[in-house]
């Protein structure tokens, strides 16, 4: 990984914000046909630290604007058309302004961030730094390590990074083969 650029190389979920997350479902499974999302509510990262600061090796955290989040709680709903994860995110309470602030009240949901694969974050964030820019927002969910960049005033959405480990790959695979299942039939 050499630069920014590289980061772009392996998209695989477009990430949307809404205000209210069984409307943005409903309209994703009846408008545009996507198989049934798979909601979690009330997801939360809060309270946890880096281990740079003390917290567990391999623990959950969310780190925004270089602070450990006390509080970050968010409602998400995954689904794939095919390869593609789309996400969805209602932003509940504490340091969630990075997704409230593109919430367009009363719309079904607001492009937010195109996210990437990338198979070394510690890679990614030298790259980062390097370019002379800083996450807005990282941490670990299980055993994805993730980081948004904000390019927000270069191109009008935030950059997410993940380095997936073996359960979230199975996951996200589980997830494009419920979509595929679904096309297959079609065509059958």
């Amino acid at each position: 990984m050499r630069s920014l650029s590289d980061l772009f190389r392996n998209v695989m979920q477009l990430g949307y914000v809404t205000d209210d997350i069984d409307a943005a479902t409903a309209y994703f499974e009846s408008t545009l046909g996507t198989v049934d999302c798979v909601k979690h509510y009330k997801s939360s990262l809060g309270g946890g630290r880096p281990p740079a600061l003390g917290g567990e090796p391999g623990s959950s955290f969310v780190v925004v604007d270089g602070v450990p989040a006390e509080e970050w709680v968010i409602d998400v709903a995954l689904v794939n058309a095919g390869a593609t994860n789309l996400e969805i995110i209602r932003p509940v309470s504490g340091a969630v302004d990075l997704y409230r602030g593109a919430v367009r009240p009363g719309r079904p949901a607001t492009l937010h961030h195109l996210g990437f694969r990338i198979d070394d974050f510690d890679e990614a964030s030298a790259v980062v730094a390097a370019a002379g820019k800083e996450w807005a927002q990282f941490g670990v969910s299980g055993d994805i390590r993730f980081g948004y960049l904000d390019m927000t005033a270069e191109l009008g959405h935030f950059v997410e990074v993940m380095e997936l480990g073996p359960q979230s790959a199975e996951g996200f695979a589980q997830l494009e083969a419920a979509s595929n299942a679904v096309t297959d039939t079609v065509k059958q």
